[in-house]
């Protein structure tokens, strides 16, 4: 008790970041400066960039996840590595008892999902997914806006991904796609139960470059996602279809601000609520969606409440992607996802052919 009467709080929770490259120097920075949270060491191969990152900020730096794993003070990990590493770094992680933050793609098939999924609940500890997008306070605003306020459910959802550092390690679909899906199921709040995707790949490339899906929603509502790394400047785009109104949401498109335009009938209904402001902090900016994400995965494990991007969204996220690919690879056959709605004789198995056909 303190000297007031009143109960201490937890403790920060302990932390240590695996991956220090240009995403994981980000989580570093962002859990060496959250409240709840302490930063307590952070692992690498690479011994310039876990030096300097361990280095900055007066921690342990660890070659290994193993060394970390070690440490007592280590409560939670940050999976910030390739991710073709994601599903055996989560893997010993959790069987060792710890919590774990993944960056997308959290797994690169559903098989590695569920395994991920299934050990974290034995263990009794947190997954969670990194998609920061949801943390976004214009996304909230948005989200809000269709719980509270809106006039009717949205029934066509475009969300456009272009322009980017071509990435080594997996394809533009699993590289920008999981943002764009982890979007729409968000927001939506609905599964998809059928994809359909076409993708290309450019000359010397050995990946997929560009890719469109098509998502069927439960209710019968639609998504198109267009993702590709080739674009004169980056777009990111957002637009949300209802019987009588349009929301579009541009991120970084005016100046580097983010741009949301709301228009329908009847107006009052639509552009009446205070849902979507542009509410920003004292300091004139946004609370970066990173610590957001931080501070709610800490109290997660404090309380055992899972996160908006916990086990059932990292799930869905992988059906839907696994799903895109094969159809890419098939020319764009369309596929049924398993689900509440779909009967168990029509329900495929993901696992059954993720051997059998080729990763894009």
């Amino acid at each position: 008790m303190t000297p007031h009467g009143t109960a201490r709080g937890p403790a920060p929770l302990g932390i240590a970041v695996v991956g220090c490259g240009r995403w994981g120097a980000n989580h570093v920075r962002v859990a060496a400066d959250t409240a709840g949270v302490r930063l307590v060491g952070v692992v690498d191969a690479d011994p310039e960039q876990r030096h300097q990152a361990g280095q900055s900020h007066g921690v342990p730096a660890w070659s290994t996840l193993e060394q970390a794993l070690e440490d007592r003070r280590v409560e939670a990990v940050i999976v910030a590595t390739p991710a073709g590493t994601h599903a055996e770094l989560v893997r010993r992680a959790l069987l060792a008892g710890r919590h774990v933050l993944v960056e997308k793609p959290a797994a690169m098939s559903v098989a590695d999902a569920s395994e991920m999924v299934r050990i974290a609940a034995g263990a009794g500890r947190q997954l969670s997914a990194g998609h920061t997008f949801l943390y976004a306070q214009p996304v909230r605003n948005i989200a809000s806006w269709l719980r509270d306020v809106g006039p009717s459910r949205p029934w066509l959802a475009r969300s456009e991904r272009l322009g980017g550092r071509r990435r080594a390690d997996c394809s533009v679909l699993w590289n920008f796609g999981p943002h764009d899906v982890s979007l729409l199921l968000h927001l939506l709040g609905e599964p998809v139960v059928e994809v359909a995707a076409r993708g290309h790949r450019f000359p010397g490339s050995g990946r997929l470059d560009t890719v469109t899906v098509d998502l069927g929603f439960a209710s019968g509502a639609r998504g198109e996602i267009y993702l590709g790394w080739r674009h004169p400047g980056a777009k990111r785009s957002l637009r949300l279809l209802g019987e009588d109104w349009a929301l579009r949401y541009r991120h970084g498109h005016l100046d580097g601000q983010d741009v949301l335009t709301l228009t329908g009938r009847p107006e009052d209904a639509v552009l009446g609520s205070g849902c979507l402001r542009d509410e920003r902090n004292a300091l004139g900016g946004y609370v970066e969606p990173l610590h957001r994400q931080l501070e709610e995965f800490a109290s997660a494990c404090r309380t055992g409440t899972p996160t908006v991007t916990g086990p059932e969204h990292l799930l869905a996220i992988t059906s839907v992607l696994e799903a895109a690919e094969y159809s890419a690879a098939l020319g764009g056959l369309p596929y049924r996802i398993a689900s509440a709605a779909v009967s168990s004789e029509d329900r495929p198995s993901f696992t059954a052919f993720a051997t059998t056909w080729p990763r894009t």
